[in-house]
């Protein structure tokens, strides 16, 4: 469900006459200065710079006092990566409207001085998506490595919402400010997001913004907000999505006073927005019981222990169902016309399954959430739209069961790992609703024994055992299901270097609520022959050669989404004219607030090596200051799986 921040039409009185002034930047800025930089000294990898820019809102005198929002822009390109930022996309939702789109290339000659390139009209194109949003697309002609562009447009648009600034992006920003002038009769919370501070904040009242005939004059409160030397934001591993930690402003209206002085309170309460969800956003959808009880063998429905009842309904609508891979839309939900399709997107899948519970006499709610990639949504106060996907709730002999039927592979009672995102809501018609933090229900490991043997001709011979449980067996359930044996053992075969599968067998594949085993017979082929002296790294599975966590500094907290355990076991049998005379280092190294722990310890009798690794990450999340503990943590585990074994002959 993409979220609408474009809520309410902004009406106004014909007779009234605005007189704020805008403050927006017009083009011509640029300088020789700027055209001469090679490179932003505050961060040196930067391939480009926004040099400055400014939005300005206010009301239009000149049409019809609908907001408008002036934009300006300036950047510099310092590489050739960044030539897609003079690709300019502006999204126009129903009745917004465009106007003064202008741009200029500016490029240094080789005499010194700018040579500009004026974007032309015929270079700016229109499409229509669907019957609610428009397209409009420009691209700045002669860009160079050096380029400055610099760009300019405006959007009206009929509607309340304030879309968010985001003041920081994925390039450096040497200067980012907005303005906005609003009328005093509407009022907005206000949110600053992400961890940097606002270098300039100064709120201010216009008490002369609008003369209403016949009343007098009205009151706009204009906020001004910038920042300064504004890092890039870098991504990396482990994380929640962006949008929780990058740095922005939002706006959320709150209530509007209408020119007869009544106060209409905007910021609606839970109760209302359960509402809401049920009528609007669930589509009424949520009362097709009947439909469904026709499709239910009657084999499932009499099935007399609840929880086994349950699980066979699960697995009717998750068999049933194909997901079309689209998160839950408040758009034209129909779920009799998905069950016939047998195809659909999160909500008509999982209100299905809610339906069909119901159907079944089971206990059963509807659970709203946002995804790790959408964000975590403020609980300051409702704000429905922040939430794009549905689950179920299902209450049996006291305990609850959390289920997505989107899943084919993973056990009842668990979720995806896409849902483990802070606190979700739980709908509850008859009852108050209520917030719950979902959590996975199964430990998730990996269990690799490995029985090897060298032989005379440089090669191991022998079996090797995989055992998944949690999201690893879960995930790769999936992998294994969706190819023939033929072709999963080619990738297999294709990830791991230099083995040869000469037998598979997998155990537990359709019993979802068990370990996944994996048993092979490989051959494994040295990347050396033998000789008098050879190096062999045992850490020939599931070794750790890229450190997750590069940042010099994280401003954001580390968020594996679950705790995890990884056990390597290998007994490795030498020829006998071979002697062992190094093996890798013995080493136990542990996270700080009991987070985590690795050990490698080795033992030789006679010509047996024994290697046992386990490395445990016992949180599901990590704060911003234990990042570099975690940092190194990780770097020492991949110097340790460097270390070989070295053999010589007798």
């Amino acid at each position: 469900m993409k979220k609408i921040t474009l809520l309410l039409l902004f009406t106004f009185l014909s007779s009234i006459l605005i007189a704020q002034k805008s403050k927006s930047t017009k083009l011509g800025q640029t300088t020789l200065d700027e055209l001469k930089m090679t490179v932003y000294d505050k961060d040196s990898t930067a391939t480009a710079v926004v040099l400055y820019e400014h939005a300005n809102r206010y009301p239009d005198r000149e049409n019809d006092e609908i907001p408008r929002t002036d934009y300006y822009f300036r950047i510099k390109i310092l590489n050739k990566s960044s030539f897609n930022l003079a690709d300019i996309t502006v999204n126009l939702y129903k009745k917004q409207k465009i106007e003064d789109i202008s741009a200029i290339t500016y490029n240094i000659t080789e005499k010194g001085t700018m040579n500009t390139t004026y974007l032309s009209d015929k270079d700016i194109f229109t499409t229509k998506e669907r019957d609610t949003w428009t397209v409009k697309k420009f691209t700045l002609p002669n860009i160079k490595e050096g380029t400055v562009i610099e760009y300019k447009y405006s959007v009206l648009s009929p509607y309340l919402g304030i879309n968010d600034w985001y003041f920081q992006s994925d390039i450096p920003k040497i200067k980012s400010e907005f303005d906005a002038s609003i009328l005093g009769n509407y009022k907005y919370n206000i949110r600053i997001i992400g961890y940097l501070k606002l270098d300039k904040d100064e709120p201010s009242i216009d008490k002369k913004c609008v003369i209403i005939d016949g009343i007098g004059e009205g009151n706009c409160a204009h906020f001004t907000y910038g920042m300064n030397n504004i890092p890039a934001f870098k991504e990396e591993d482990y994380m929640l999505s962006k949008k929780n930690y990058i740095s922005r402003i939002s706006f959320d209206l709150k209530s509007n006073t209408g020119y007869n002085g009544v106060t209409t309170d905007l910021t609606t309460t839970w109760k209302k927005a359960d509402k809401a969800l049920q009528s609007q956003f669930f589509n009424n959808q949520t009362s097709k019981k009947s439909f469904f009880k026709k499709y239910i063998s009657e084999e499932i429905l009499t099935t007399e222990n609840t929880l086994e009842r349950a699980k066979k309904v699960f697995r009717f609508i998750s068999n049933h169902f194909t997901w079309n891979d689209n998160y839950w839309t408040n758009e034209d939900a129909k779920v009799k016309n998905a069950f016939q399709e047998k195809t659909g997107d999160v909500g008509e899948i999982n209100i299905s399954l809610y339906n069909s519970l119901k159907a079944a006499n089971i206990d059963a709610n509807l659970v709203v959430l946002s995804t790790r990639n959408n964000g975590v949504p403020t609980k300051l106060f409702p704000v429905i739209y922040d939430y794009n996907y549905v689950i179920v709730q299902a209450i049996i002999d006291g305990k609850y069961y959390y289920l997505d039927a989107t899943e084919k592979y993973i056990p009842f009672g668990e979720v995806p790992v896409r849902t483990l995102n802070g606190e979700a809501r739980v709908i509850n018609y008859k009852d108050k609703s209520f917030w719950v933090t979902l959590k996975p229900k199964n430990q998730s490991s990996i269990n690799i024994s490995a029985k090897l043997t060298l032989d005379e001709e440089g090669a191991f011979l022998g079996y090797l055992r995989i055992r998944r449980d949690g999201y690893f067996a879960s995930k790769q359930r999936k992998k294994i299901s969706l190819k023939s044996e033929e072709n999963y053992l080619e990738d297999f075969e294709a990830k791991n270097e230099n083995i040869e599968v000469e037998d598979y067998k997998v155990k537990n594949l359709d019993a979802l609520d068990k370990n996944l085993e994996e048993n092979f017979t490989i051959r494994l082929e040295m990347n050396e022959s033998l000789g008098n002296k050879i190096r062999i790294n045992p850490f020939l599975f599931d070794r750790l050669k890229q450190n997750p966590f590069k940042l010099k500094e994280r401003n954001y907290p580390v968020d594996f989404g679950y705790s995890r355990r990884n056990n390597y076991y290998l007994t490795l049998e030498i020829p006998e004219n071979y002697t062992i005379i190094k093996l890798p280092e013995n080493k136990a190294i542990s996270l700080p607030n009991n987070g985590g722990n690795f050990i490698l310890k080795t033992i030789q009798k006679g010509n047996t090596i024994s290697l046992l690794v386990r490395l445990n990450i016992s949180k599901k999340d990590y704060s911003v200051q234990e990042y570099y503990a975690l940092k190194e943590f990780y770097k020492q585990i991949i110097i340790l799986e460097s270390g070989y074994i070295i053999l010589e002959k007798k």
